[in-house]
């Protein structure tokens, strides 16, 4: 890794000196030696001069190869500075997928002049593709496809996927009937080792997975996942074959998938990242944030009407608000866990993941177990803490420790019903699990725990 970064950097730093001194032959003679990954590092931090620089150097395959590579607000950048004519140069050059992916970041004016500037076929291409909704089967598969009709033979399979285009990867000759529905598919492997003459339909897969259009991108990759698939067929509402996905295109779509997780989950969006404008990066951001921070008003209000409750004894209520934080952090800590783990499962697809009622025997038992030992230690911390650096009477020192341990066992089952439920109720109604496990399910946490906290103290205090 470290190797890389070092190779990365030192690529960038020739980069910038020969741009500096204007030598843009021998830069031109570098950008052909270097992997369009690593050039698509160097483009990400280079300014706006600099990169046009480098995408004027570069022929059209290789400035499609970088234009894919890069991230989407730096690409969006580099779009705006090209002309019409360029964009449309280096999109003929491109798979349809990512000239697709390409084109959808452009203005309608763009898309359309670009359009225009390549054929007929590849306009029509792009255009169906992009009809498609970004994170479904359709907006990520490749319409090309290697294929022959069931009676055809080995023969006539071979020479399609030698007619086919060099510059893909084909992993399958796919089969359909004569309405172009998929039948099943041939492996190369399997391909070669039959005689020529042998009928393609005895030697087919015909249980091999499909995608449908409409699918969308986590559930792909889940069916990639669990089949051990490196490319898989699309297909419509009547089984008509559209396309193919390779395991490539789903790396990219678990690291999107990954990163989007990631980013709900801490209360943002991956908007955030498409863009280089700081004020559009904290818009997005701003709404979780003003939603925790009236939670948080809301929980300081809980913590002033409790403690109008208590005026007359003020020297114990400042005693049992020192473990409010412990016991609002337990909580929430341990609600986070469970979302987290619900939120795996789901995204996974598991069966067992999906099974509401078994998913929460599993984590009431394990929230039982923690909360008992939280309970216990939390309450001996407490009492021993208060007979040694309190001045309180015996009683009132029974109750913060009564009142600690309650609290925290309580706390912890109930913020880990509401990290169980929480998931699986987003998901009903269509949001993403993954902001369950955000700052949403912390801040109702902290104000449910001293919620559980305050109401056993009063309870207690009236009891002991």
């Amino acid at each position: 890794m470290q190797d890389h970064h070092s190779q990365t950097k030192q690529l960038l730093e020739k980069i910038e000196e020969l741009i500096e001194s204007s030598d843009l032959e021998q830069l031109k003679e570098l950008l052909m030696i270097s992997r369009s990954s690593d050039v698509a590092e160097v483009v990400e931090v280079l300014d706006e001069i600099a990169r046009q620089v480098l995408f004027d150097l570069l022929d059209p395959k290789e400035a499609g190869e970088v234009l894919e590579k890069i991230d989407e607000a730096t690409r969006s950048e580099v779009v705006e500075d090209m002309s019409s004519e360029a964009l449309g140069t280096i999109v003929s050059s491109l798979p349809p997928d990512e000239a697709a992916d390409v084109i959808a970041e452009l203005s309608d004016a763009q898309t359309e002049h670009i359009l225009g500037c390549i054929s007929n076929e590849e306009s029509e291409q792009l255009e169906k593709l992009l009809s498609y909704e970004e994170d479904t089967a359709g907006g990520i598969m490749t319409p090309e496809v290697v294929k022959v009709q069931i009676d055809q033979t080995i023969r006539d399979a071979i020479r399609a996927y030698r007619e086919a285009d060099h510059n893909e990867h084909f992993f399958y000759v796919y089969v359909v009937d004569y309405n172009n529905k998929f039948v099943g598919a041939v492996d190369i492997h399997t391909l070669l080792k039959y005689p020529r003459s042998t009928n393609i339909h005895e030697i087919m897969d015909d249980e091999m997975p499909v995608i449908h259009q409409s699918d969308d991108q986590e559930v792909i990759a889940n069916t990639f996942r669990k089949n051990d698939l490196i490319s898989a067929p699309v297909i419509d509402d009547n089984h008509i074959l559209l396309g193919r996905i390779t395991v490539d295109d789903i790396v990219d779509v678990m690291e999107e998938e990954a990163e989007e997780d990631v980013l709900k989950m801490a209360g943002t969006h991956p908007d955030e990242l498409d863009t280089r404008s700081t004020f559009r990066a904290a818009m997005v951001r701003l709404p979780w944030l003003l939603i925790c921070m009236t939670c948080g008003m809301v929980f300081s209000i809980i913590v002033q009407q409790f403690f109008q409750e208590q005026f007359k004894n003020p020297v114990l209520w400042a005693n049992l608000l020192m473990f409010l934080p412990a016991v609002a952090a337990i909580g929430g800590n341990s609600g986070m866990q469970t979302s987290t783990v619900v939120v795996r499962g789901l995204a996974t697809g598991d069966l067992a993941a999906l099974d509401m009622l078994q998913v929460y025997m599993r984590e009431c038992r394990i929230a039982i177990i923690v909360a008992i030992f939280c309970a216990i230690i939390s309450g001996l911390v407490a009492h021993i803490g208060m007979n040694l650096f309190s001045n309180i009477t015996a009683t009132d020192i029974n109750t913060i420790g009564f009142s600690v341990g309650l609290a925290m066992l309580a706390a912890i089952m109930v913020s880990t019903s509401l990290g169980l439920l929480l998931p699986f109720l987003f998901r009903r109604i269509g949001i993403d699990p993954a902001i369950s496990s955000g700052p949403l399910i912390t801040t109702s946490n902290d104000i449910i725990s001293s919620v559980v906290f305050f109401s056993i103290c009063l309870t207690l205090m009236h009891i002991l």
